[in-house]
């Protein structure tokens, strides 16, 4: 994945955001001092100041900067503070993931058919030489317009779907496995989750206005049939401070112990 392809599909005030976010955390700009003005950020990197601004409220959102009438956008921290906005899901049931999916929005970057070789066919539990459509998506949030992206998805989707997807996903509010079942009737048994530290790569970093290397969750689900055959497999990248996974975890019976 290239940093360009990312480039290339991302709002314009992101991949602004991204830059300057790269270049606090490289120290070109240090924590305390000032950024420079509306005006001289359009021209240097080329963008309307309407952009500057919606790129400069990314930055303010994720505790970066602050910005006062009159006292100019100052450096308050390097690395991105945990923010009290972050995503919070408490995620038990399949119900409670499809009502996840519909609170928010799936905007599709990339589609791309793929034959799985040997790392992939690791990766996604299945036999070499299996065909899958690769999609890459964002997700953001419906209630604040201004807030940064919530998670990067890969998504790998049976062969089998590529012609449906393609036609109608892009513009599909619900789930992947909503949109199969409705159209081919192949119904989800199970999903089998693990989640996982990660670190954001430069291009993801960039599609979600975050600093590359900054920690992450991935959280990867495999959605399967009765079968037990895995058909939509996803890795989703949540930068640490814009998700809260929540989980309960109850006592059956007193007689369950010993």
């Amino acid at each position: 994945m290239h940093r360009s392809w990312i480039f290339a599909l991302s709002p314009r005030y992101l991949i602004l955001a991204a830059t300057l976010l790269e270049e606090i955390a490289g120290g070109k700009h240090a924590v305390g001092d000032l950024l420079p003005s509306e005006h001289e950020l359009a021209e240097l990197h080329d963008v309307s100041r309407s952009t500057v601004r919606a790129a400069l409220l990314q930055l303010q959102n994720l505790g970066v900067i602050s910005r006062r009438r009159g006292a100019g956008t100052r450096v308050e921290t390097s690395r991105p503070a945990v923010s009290s906005a972050a995503y919070n899901q408490s995620l038990r049931t399949f119900d409670d993931l499809v009502q996840y999916a519909d609170a928010t929005e799936r905007r599709v970057l990339a589609m791309a058919d793929v034959v799985a070789d040997d790392a992939l066919a690791q990766r996604l539990q299945c036999r070499p030489g299996r065909r899958w459509l690769h999609v890459s998506a964002i997700r953001v949030s419906t209630d604040d317009e201004t807030a940064a992206p919530i998670c990067w998805t890969d998504l790998y989707i049976d062969g089998d779907y590529a012609e449906l997807m393609r036609r109608d996903l892009p513009g599909y509010r619900h789930t992947v496995s909503a949109l199969i079942e409705e159209r081919h009737g192949r119904r989800v048994s199970e999903i089998r989750q693990t989640i996982r530290a990660a670190g954001l790569t430069e291009a993801v970093a960039t599609a979600l206005a975050a600093a590359p290397g900054d920690p992450a969750l991935e959280i990867t689900r495999r959605y399967v049939d009765v079968t037990g055959i895995a058909f939509i497999t996803t890795f989703s990248l949540h930068p640490s401070d814009r998700f809260v996974y929540e989980m309960r975890l109850r006592r059956r019976s007193d007689s369950a112990e010993g």
